[in-house]
């Protein structure tokens, strides 16, 4: 399941046994009458401290980072 992160940002949970991973994806502007939105992956499976790091690097402006962090704590 996605979990939004802002307007044009969302990142999905990979469960496994022996751990979790996320994935980071963005939004890809489509024609203005579809009502459905297409997210395109942005980053491959990468475990949420590096998820965060990523963000906080990638989207500083937009305090995703700490919107993740509260996702996974």
């Amino acid at each position: 399941m996605l979990e939004n992160l802002s307007e044009n940002l969302c990142v999905s949970k990979f469960q496994g046994i022996h751990y979790d991973q996320w994935t980071c994806y963005e939004l890809i502007v489509t024609a203005s009458e579809s009502k459905r939105k297409t997210w395109k992956p942005i980053t491959g499976l990468m475990p949420a401290e590096a998820m965060s790091h990523f963000l906080q690097r990638n989207y500083p402006a937009e305090h995703v980072s700490s919107q993740f962090r509260a996702i996974v704590n």
